[in-house]
């Protein structure tokens, strides 16, 4: 029994490389822009190559991307057999079954020096733009941001391959209210809630309704004089626990993905068929389903209680948050902690106006610290001029990109890390970074931009058809599998035969939430049944 469930990853490139052609070659200096989980893992795929120097550039002066600085008591939401790095193998054992945040980014150092990536990294040190030279190569300027850097300083170099990796947590977003400049109190964004002084003893309004607002109130909860979450738009809450089931046998699985969800957009014609042909009965699933879900709310303010159906906030791409509905309802239980639905009208002296929706008037919430746990924007276009902006998002829906990861223009030399966003981002960004150092290496060869273009028009037909609303790189967490196969199968061809022969192990794993230790192998394993991760030779003593 090869180890197909579990050693999906070799750590050397197929003998088809042309690395491995015996010439000797030029040495390529690679740029890696961002230090999150994605950047890192660019990083050490690209570090493995024998012919590629790398560089990583991050703003910040430590690693770790959201998992560096953040609220009090943010963590993942789901368990660490999901949210660890796949290479690590058993040290994620010292991660908690739902990591904090601080142990994701000790995980993250660890990742680091594991692996040799310390004097690649250039901490505090901030790119300011990229333009292409026409050859492949791309002109990076950047500046240091630490104490001894002068203003102004910017650093021109030439690479010849550029990996982003800022990821979609990179700018705090904190909307304009009228009233704000007048207003006495404490305003925050939910990553800068990093002391309970803060928040001791004070009246607390959290705006928001994702899991870092829920986050923020808890904290409130236990610290505030008086704890108030306004919502605008109720959003329907996953518990940890379904009926007993733990959720991620849903949510992560592939057959769940096949009971809810449109076949994948490059479905073969029997899977096309059999999905038409269960239509009407996913139709029955969806009216079944929230139905129960709902259940959960019941013992949760009415303010709580979602507006729309759980497909339609599903369709069109609004986050979904996994909690323990218990410790909600507790929270809520509490005299001092209340929820609001409407939309802010103005600040006023010390109070906040709020439009209540349920009481059809105005609410005065006296306040003295807001937080706004109303996410990020993101900030990868601010690199490019206006031309290369256009040429990368020709839509308006951010970057059109082949794989998620190539820019369907002919612009060689750029890449895309990180941006499919689903709860278990670590491991997708990692099958991501072997693809790309197979791109790099020359053992995947990508088609030429008009097919690319083509691959990417399906891909959102598909994606528009239940996903109106949404941007071009959401893909619905269950369908994360069918992504993956898709890399991979670009990394290690297989036969009909051989796919024919994969079909046990492949029903036996779809019962299976996706799990990172999937997709690396244990170690002693041999590199021949591992065809498609650079350098697991070195890794492994092999």
């Amino acid at each position: 029994a090869a180890p197909l469930a579990r050693a999906r990853l070799g750590m050397a490139l197929r003998e088809a490389s042309p690395l491995d052609d015996g010439l000797p070659r030029q040495r390529r200096k690679v740029a890696v822009v961002g230090a999150g989980v994605a950047g890192l893992q660019a990083a050490r795929a690209l570090q493995a190559l024998p012919d590629v120097d790398v560089v990583i550039f991050e703003r910040a002066e430590d690693i770790g991307g959201v998992w560096r600085e953040n609220y009090l008591g943010f963590g993942a939401q789901v368990p660490r057999e999901q949210y660890s790095f796949p290479e690590l193998g058993t040290s994620s054992s010292v991660l908690d079954w739902y990591p904090s945040g601080p142990q994701l980014q000790s995980h993250c150092v660890t990742y680091l020096e594991s692996f040799g990536l310390r004097s690649a990294l250039r901490l505090a040190t901030e790119v300011m733009r990229l333009r292409p030279l026409g050859d492949g190569r791309w002109l990076l300027a950047s500046r240091c941001l630490g104490a001894e850097a002068e203003v102004g300083d910017v650093e021109e170099e030439v690479f010849d391959f550029v990996a982003l990796a800022v990821g979609g947590f990179s700018r705090k977003f904190v909307p304009e209210v009228p009233g704000s400049a007048n207003f006495r109190g404490l305003r925050l964004h939910s990553a800068e809630l990093l002391d309970v002084s803060a928040i001791a003893g004070r009246r607390v309004v959290v705006i928001g309704a994702g899991k870092s607002a829920l986050d923020c109130l808890a904290a409130a909860a236990k610290h505030a004089e008086v704890a108030t979450l306004v919502v605008r738009t109720p959003v329907w809450i996953l518990p940890q626990k379904f009926l007993g089931i733990p959720f991620r046998f849903l949510a992560s699985t592939r057959w769940f993905a096949d009971l809810v969800f449109p076949p994948y957009y490059d479905a073969s014609w029997f899977r096309l068929f059999l999905g038409y042909v269960w239509m009407p009965f996913q139709a029955l699933l969806w009216l079944f389903f929230p139905p129960i879900l709902w259940l959960h709310f019941a013992f949760l303010p009415r303010a709580m209680w979602p507006t729309k159906s759980l497909r339609w906030q599903l369709w069109h791409g609004h986050h979904l948050s996994i909690c323990n509905i218990a410790a909600v309802r507790a929270m809520f239980r509490q005299p001092h902690v209340n929820c609001v639905r409407g939309p802010i009208s103005r600040f006023d002296g010390e109070d906040l106006i709020v439009d209540d929706y349920l009481k059809g008037c105005q609410r005065r919430l006296p306040v003295d610290v807001v937080i706004f746990a109303t996410g990020y924007r993101e900030v990868w276009s601010a690199l490019f001029d206006e031309k290369t902006r256009r040429e990368l998002d020709p839509n308006g829906e951010g970057p059109d990109l082949y794989r998620q990861i190539l820019p369907t223009a002919d612009l060689p030399g750029l890449a895309f890390v990180g941006r499919v966003l689903s709860t278990t981002d670590i491991v997708s960004s990692f099958v991501q970074a072997q693809w790309l150092a197979h791109v790099v290496a020359g053992a995947v060869r990508p088609p030429p931009p008009a097919e690319r273009r083509h691959n990417s028009e399906c891909y959102r037909a598909w994606r528009r058809s239940f996903l109106p609303t949404t941007s071009s790189t959401f893909i619905a967490v269950p369908r994360v599998h069918s992504y993956l196969d898709e890399l991979i199968a670009d990394m290690q061809p297989k036969s009909a035969s051989q796919r024919l022969f994969a079909l046990p192990g492949r029903f036996w794993s779809s019962l299976f939430p996706l799990r990172a230790n999937k997709y690396m192998a244990p170690p002693g394993a041999c590199k021949d049944d591992m065809p498609w991760v650079a350098g697991y030779g070195a890794m492994n003593g092999g």
